[in-house]
């Protein structure tokens, strides 16, 4: 079969993106996408995500930041950037030199923020912005912006008023009341959701008897959270089977992207696997056109398959 059965249409009420697959490397750990690139041409993913910024630099977390478990890592990075003046100068023009489609992740600690970071990345070309809702709320005791439904509703209702970009919802693969959140996320005109983040867990020293981090917790990633990363996905597909999803969590071959597609993903990305195989991405991609010519189906005909076979 041709590449075209890798093809896949993240489309909403209002806009749409095409994509030529559908691998997304997960904020995070992809940096800014240009190191990667000495090492193969980032165009052949479907879209490039850039690690998140904020709209001030942010040094992270005290060390130590990563403890390895056996289904994958905690990681307490707290992220570390240097703000979104200079993500604009110094990392902007490489994306946009790129020809595949171009991500932005934003991440605010109140609600303006996320406002003054959207106002920011308005005015560029890039197809979409993701909005990392799973960042804690310091107006509201560190929760999450995504678990409290009335600022949720508030923040995603004034990010887009303020932009007609693509916009992404980044949620918890914890979040609570998953459909009402859903909910808010598709009234408030936002265009597709990525389903998730980390999961908190903690690590304690067995010598000094104290926490690992200093934060206390730190989000489990890897391949431990597939399962549950693909069970919301597959919820979400449940509840609201017109909302565009991007599943997220634990994968680690062609074999996982096509579970989360079958559970009514569109499209996925990668974080971990990233730090364990810089190549694992175009591997991926490889793997899935060879599933699809094996199988003689193209990734739209199964988005949700799973569903439909019950």
């Amino acid at each position: 079969m041709s590449n075209n059965s890798m093809q896949v249409t993240l489309q909403s009420s209002g806009r749409s993106i095409q994509l030529k697959n559908p691998i997304v490397p997960a904020s995070g750990t992809f940096g800014d996408g240009s190191i990667v690139n000495s090492l193969y041409d980032v165009n052949q993913l479907g879209a490039l995500l850039t690690k998140s910024i904020t709209l001030h630099s942010r040094q992270g977390n005290p060390s130590p930041r990563i403890y390895e478990t056996p289904g994958g890592i905690l990681n307490s990075v707290g992220l570390e950037n240097k703000g979104v003046k200079w993500f604009l100068e110094e990392v902007m023009p490489f994306v946009l030199s790129l020809h595949t489609s171009k991500w932005i992740s934003i991440a605010g600690f109140t609600v303006d923020e996320f406002v003054e970071l959207t106002r920011a990345i308005n005015p560029y070309e890039v197809d979409a912005i993701e909005v990392n809702v799973s960042c804690p709320n310091i107006h509201k005791n560190g929760i999450q912006f995504c678990q409290n439904k009335d600022v949720l509703q508030d923040t995603l209702h004034r990010v887009r008023k303020v932009t007609d970009h693509f916009l992404i919802a980044k949620i918890a693969l914890e979040t609570n009341s998953l459909s009402e959140i859903l909910e808010v996320i598709q009234q408030e005109g936002f265009d597709a959701v990525c389903i998730g983040n980390t999961i908190r867990g903690i690590a304690i020293d067995p010598i000094s008897r104290k926490p690992f981090f200093h934060q206390i917790f730190a989000g489990l990633s890897g391949p431990a959270i597939k399962p549950i990363a693909l069970r919301v996905v597959w919820e979400a597909f449940s509840s609201h089977p017109t909302l565009p999803i991007i599943g997220c969590g634990g994968i680690q071959c062609a074999s996982d992207v096509i579970e989360f597609i079958c559970a009514g993903a569109s499209a996925v990305e990668v974080g971990t696997m990233n730090l364990v195989d810089p190549f694992i991405l175009p591997n991926i991609i490889q793997d899935i056109d060879t599933y699809c010519t094996n199988h003689e189906v193209t990734l739209s005909s199964i988005i949700g398959s799973s569903h439909r076979s019950l």
